[in-house]
């Protein structure tokens, strides 16, 4: 007779695979919020890797930031440009000729973001940020406020007659990043977030004062 008590567990585990491989095609995923699932990746992460491999992507799993997400394989390199971040590509001209005689391209999976300049503005500066309290505070959580992200745009950006109107605008951006996943808000603290620490993926410390100095070079036309 089958041992119904091992096709059980196998079905399960099965089950768990999907709803993982899913749950990363859909975004990162965070150890502290989902971790079902990263107890799942962490058992099978030989073969979650080998089955994005196959369809032209990689794991990128920080342990001990405690969250994973996909990249395409091919490489691309972060530049901020007057326009903001943009992805270029950073493989050589006799591969590019190559790919370009290739019948079978592989479409992207992952899509490429173009960020504003004020999007790239604020991710850098919470990364900034960032980098300061992990060599400040042992706390993993960075908690920043509304006001405080406010004070740190405001030299980036022209100074206006209406002040409220810019505040408005400031929000604007602060709820864009929210939606892209690198800060939270804090639930009945509606004017306090959590910056998550993926963002750290995006920019290196080393990055920061480069990045910086580009920006600030840039003038922002509103």
């Amino acid at each position: 007779m089958p041992d119904m008590a091992a096709n059980n567990t196998s079905s399960q585990q099965l089950a768990e695979k999907s709803a993982l491989q899913i749950r990363l095609l859909k975004g990162p995923l965070y150890r502290a919020r989902q971790r079902d699932l990263w107890l799942c990746l962490e058992r099978d992460q030989y073969q979650i890797r080998e089955y994005f491999h196959q369809i032209g992507l990689s794991l990128t799993l920080d342990d001990a930031e405690g969250y994973a997400f996909l990249r395409q394989q091919d490489f691309e390199a972060i530049e901020v440009t007057e326009t903001g971040l943009e992805g270029s590509d950073n493989r050589s001209e006799n591969k590019s000729n190559i790919n370009s005689k290739n019948k079978h391209e592989i479409p992207r999976l992952i899509t490429r973001r173009a960020l504003s300049f004020s999007n790239t503005l604020l991710m850098i500066l919470l990364r900034k940020r960032l980098a300061e309290h992990d060599s400040e505070d042992s706390s993993p959580r960075l908690i920043v406020s509304r006001s405080e992200i406010h004070q740190w745009l405001q030299p980036y950006f022209p100074s206006v007659s209406n002040e409220i109107k810019q505040r408005r605008e400031f929000d604007s951006l602060i709820k864009k990043i929210i939606e892209m996943g690198f800060l939270s808000t804090l639930s009945n603290h509606q004017d306090d977030f959590e910056v998550q620490r993926i963002i750290k993926a995006l920019v290196n410390a080393e990055e920061i004062a480069s990045l910086l100095e580009k920006l600030s070079s840039y003038k922002l036309k509103k």
